[in-house]
């Protein structure tokens, strides 16, 4: 049995909506959607299996039509997909589907899919009570086991070995979390969201697909195949006191050109740096996405010769206020005090 895991698609979300890009990020997501099901055609899955969110928001009628007419290019392929039992979720759960799709309304449900000979234990969220996921039984004893389960913040899945290869299942199949993560090697494992959805998610996304043997019941195959074209980068640099202004345009130039303009950065600078090198937003190639800027650089200031150039303005007595105690002696939250506000004393104006 080939199956296709994927999870926490969250459509109708706009990641960095507040950006230039935020619009096209939100397609991505709907653009995932559509690639899982292009996986689906071509590598003849049996089952797709959709863990966590899929909706960002309770869905809109047309949000649900949208959906149906993908999972429509599919009719060979068994869809189970989470609802919730709510009003919020009407037009999902009173959505016409064929048989083919399976929507989990309830907390828990245990369903028999008999076209695949497989038996699913399906969990809306997992409280932390092993024993219901322990204890289940199959209703079908020649069936091939397996579990769906969506976690929260509150309340993750177990991560004892001992503990994990000791349940019941074939394969389990996790949501909630949206970086991939496995727990246990081609049987229990957090897909992660198709789309990266935040700055936090950094590095590839996409999903699994493997294949269950039909006999010994166990996962002989199972791969991640990337689906995101864009990703979220951290790049840090460290400076020193030769460190230019132009050379350190030229090190984000090469770095964020190595990588691809596509991408969108989370940028950290550190180190000692000479105080004329400036580090702004200006030193960036053209067309590059930054989603956060760090700068925890600290100016080589010679203190000493700036109070005595502003010895009776504002600067001179911020400096001075340090200096009584002298530079060697500062705590590293009086240096970094001293440093900063030097620093936006000198942009500001005296």
């Amino acid at each position: 049995m080939r199956f296709i895991h994927a999870s926490d698609l969250n459509l109708g979300m706009i990641p960095d909506g507040q950006k230039s890009w935020g619009r096209e990020r939100g397609n991505a997501l709907f653009s995932a959607l559509d690639k899982i099901v292009d996986l689906v055609i071509q590598e003849n899955a049996d089952a797709l299996f959709l863990t966590g969110q899929s909706f960002h928001f309770s869905p809109l009628k047309e949000d649900v039509e949208r959906i149906r007419q993908v999972f429509a290019r599919i009719p060979f392929c068994h869809i189970l997909l989470f609802s919730k039992n709510s009003p919020d979720y009407h037009f999902l759960n009173n959505a016409a589907f064929p048989r083919n799709i399976h929507l989990i309304r309830e907390e828990k449900e245990h369903l028999y899919v008999e076209d695949l000979n497989m038996e699913i234990l399906a969990i809306q969220k997992y409280t932390g009570q092993i024993a219901e996921i322990e204890e289940f039984s199959l209703q079908h004893s020649d069936a091939i086991p397996l579990l769906l389960c969506n976690t929260g913040k509150d309340c993750s899945f177990p991560s004892n070995r001992e503990e994990l290869e000791k349940l019941p299942f074939s394969f389990v199949a996790l949501g909630g979390e949206y970086n991939k993560r496995v727990l246990l090697e081609n049987r229990i494992l957090y897909a992660g969201s198709p789309e990266p959805l935040g700055k936090e998610q950094l590095g590839e996304h996409g999903i699994y697909l493997g294949n269950i043997h039909p006999l010994q019941k166990k996962v002989d195959a199972l791969d991640f195949i990337p689906i995101a074209t864009v990703q979220y980068i951290f790049l840090h640099f460290h400076l020193d006191k030769e460190t230019g202004t132009e050379a350190l345009r030229s090190r984000l130039h090469t770095e964020i050109q190595k990588r691809g303009l596509e991408h969108i950065y989370r940028i950290k600078f550190s180190g000692d740096r000479d105080p004329e090198t400036k580090i702004t937003e200006e030193l960036l190639p053209k067309g590059a996405r930054v989603i956060e800027w760090i700068d925890k650089t600290y100016p080589l200031y010679d203190f000493y010769s700036l109070y005595k150039e502003h010895s009776n303005d504002l600067i001179g007595l911020y400096i001075r206020s340090y200096l009584k105690k002298g530079l060697n002696e500062l705590s590293q939250k009086e240096q970094d005090a001293l440093f900063y506000g030097v620093s936006a004393l000198l942009q500001g104006g005296k």
